[in-house]
């Protein structure tokens, strides 16, 4: 699943992947999101830790693309 969250607020963001997460719990996922900011990243970061998943930060031109892996436990 590919998110292109560079336009998104960060509360649009949250709640959006927390759906995903909660939809694929026990599911193993992946799940790649384009992001603008650095700041952004390690919120997203934090948060996705949180679900028992591994998120993977990876800088590209002007953006950040995090992948994101595993098999949510709770979101």
């Amino acid at each position: 699943m590919n998110i292109d969250a560079r336009q998104l607020d960060s509360l649009t963001l949250f709640l959006k992947l927390k759906e995903i997460l909660e939809a694929s719990h026990g599911i193993d996922v992946n799940i790649e999101i384009r992001i603008s900011t650095a700041a952004e990243t390690k919120k997203i970061k934090t948060f996705i830790s949180m679900s028992g998943c591994r998120a993977d930060i990876e800088k590209i031109e002007d953006y950040f693309i995090m992948r994101i892996r595993g098999t949510p436990c709770c979101a």
